[in-house]
């Protein structure tokens, strides 16, 4: 009888430790981006801008451009910076069909318990449009430091996940 139990209790216990069909498909989805291009798309504002232009609001026009190519510019910078894990390409176009992996970017505003933060959050999507990876940080102002610090996450989490694919293929 307690052979049974010690015997069904390692059952359940390597049952509980291995890892699951969801996780093992991401493993093999950061292994095929280890070996492909991360198409990270930045942020496309013209029709928005061009709105404002239209109702002769041009300092908001002005002012949405800025900033548009401001975050651009720190999210490429980002990436340029902090990311090695694969070759990536920075492109407006968010409608190419090379894109086996791309970079998707969430911003909650009015975050927190006095609503004055922001939380951003990096995913990293398949062709399937489904999340490999992500990574978030919450703030009060820095955007920048955001971005550096999300790429850099995102980037280590890649590739300790990459080693333990390996490790558990017995490479």
């Amino acid at each position: 009888m307690i052979k049974r139990l010690f015997i069904f209790g390692f059952i359940i216990l390597t049952n509980a430790c291995a890892p699951s069909l969801v996780g093992l498909m991401k493993l093999e989805d950061i292994q095929d981006l280890h070996d492909d291009t991360l198409y990270v798309f930045l942020s496309d504002r013209d029709d928005d801008i061009n709105l404002h232009r239209k109702y002769n609001q041009n300092r908001r026009a002005d002012r949405l451009k800025r900033q548009t190519d401001n975050f651009n510019q720190k999210l490429e910078d980002a990436f340029r910076q902090n990311y090695s894990f694969s070759q990536f390409n920075v492109t407006k176009d968010s409608k190419t069909d090379k894109a086996n992996f791309y970079v998707t970017i969430d911003i909650t505003e009015n975050y927190g318990e006095r609503n004055d933060q922001f939380l951003i959050q990096l995913n990293i999507r398949n062709s399937n449009d489904e999340i490999v990876e992500t990574v978030f940080k919450e703030s009060s102002n820095d955007t920048n430091y955001n971005l550096n610090y999300l790429v850099r996450q995102l980037d280590r989490k890649l590739k300790r996940r990459y080693k333990q694919a390996l490790k558990m293929q017995g490479i």
